[in-house]
């Protein structure tokens, strides 16, 4: 059974990658497209039993368009050849425990993904005009993030301090009355497909900042959306994404619960008790496209959904601008004390 799978064109044989803006898979060489029934059928598609079974891992392969012999990354899970752009699937890194069950396939482009970041960028106050302006963007890759997808029921309750405060004046006095209120809330929510970063070499933070996910886009995993992508494997396991999972869950109940206190002029949680029960997890490839671009020797990175198209990222820092801008305020405020000052009296 080979190790390296290459989705080839059923004209030409060259190199077949998937498109995200037609959902097809198409050839770079003639042109052609097929849609993924069309795949199926004419490949006699059996990759579902292959993967489910462990396969020896490689450290590296030999591309069967060019021959060239590369070397890849632990973590890789799918990419293209240096030399001949064929793109290539690394099927050990899919089978057995490491077979994902459901993908969401790309629905931005690359292009889509750089106008996106671009439109972004120009938008960030404090950001240099230099690094704003600059038309060339160093590197753009289309990865396959892997996560795992959690559901699970929520058991919460949450006790605080709610207070109501009224206020009124008799003659040259002013009164105010706080009363004071103990609030408990509880409730069991459901949750689905909460997702946690599987990979320690993609930024945790970017990564949370960069969801939400439309999960009615998720469909069964197959190698076919990998073609033509970079895609990695997890290196996270279950049970150490299970902690983050329950972190954001207490907080998601708490906010939940918070918002159906009404009717106070405060309220400030003093305690909570919320448990997770019916634990389930499923192991996700999700879209994204990673930016790179330089600014005085060093490299910012920026993410791009690749179904959504929100953009998250670590823009350089004008501190000049941010002299001028917090100069501007202080000035405005000046003004306003005084002159305002001035004609009230």
């Amino acid at each position: 059974m080979a190790s390296v799978k290459e989705y080839k064109c059923l004209n030409c044989k060259a190199g077949l990658t998937f498109d995200p803006a037609s959902q097809k898979w198409k050839c770079g060489y003639c042109f052609s497209e097929f849609t993924k029934a069309q795949l199926d059928v004419a490949l006699k598609e059996e990759e579902q039993e292959q993967l489910d079974q462990a396969m020896p891992d490689l450290d590296s392969y030999h591309c069967t368009s060019c021959g060239a012999e590369l070397i890849i990354d632990g973590t890789i899970s799918a990419t293209h050849c240096l030399y001949c752009k064929s793109p290539a699937i690394i099927k050990s890194r899919f089978t057995g425990k490491f077979k994902p069950k459901r993908v969401i396939p790309f629905k931005l482009t690359k292009s889509q993904a750089e106008d996106l970041y671009r439109k972004w960028i120009k938008k960030r106050l404090f950001a240099p005009n230099e690094f704003k302006t600059q038309e060339e963007i160093k590197r753009v890759t289309g990865v396959y993030a892997p996560f795992w997808l959690f559901d699970c029921m929520v058991d919460g309750e949450i006790d605080g301090e709610g207070t109501k405060v009224s206020s009124w004046t008799v003659g040259e006095y002013r009164y105010t009355k706080t009363k004071y209120f103990r609030v408990v809330r509880k409730g069991k929510i459901k949750y689905h497909n909460i997702p946690v970063d599987a990979s320690k070499k993609l930024d945790d933070t970017l990564m949370h900042k960069m969801e939400p996910y439309n999960y009615n886009d998720l469909t069964d995993f197959s190698l076919q959306y990998m073609s033509g992508f970079m895609a990695e494997k997890y290196d996270v396991e279950a049970d150490e994404a299970g902690k983050v999972m329950k972190e954001r869950v207490n907080d998601y109940t708490e906010e939940r619960l918070k918002d159906t206190v009404h009717g106070y002029t405060s309220y400030l949680v003093q305690g909570r008790q919320i448990s997770v029960a019916d634990e389930a997890h499923d192991y996700s490839l999700l879209p994204v496209y990673i930016l790179v671009n330089n600014y005085k020797e060093k490299e910012h990175i920026f993410m791009v959904n690749g179904q959504t198209g929100k953009v998250v990222g670590d823009a350089p820092i004008s501190f000049l601008k941010q002299l001028v801008f917090a100069g501007s305020i202080f000035a405005i405020v000046w003004l306003v004390a005084v002159f305002g000052g001035a004609l009230i009296v």
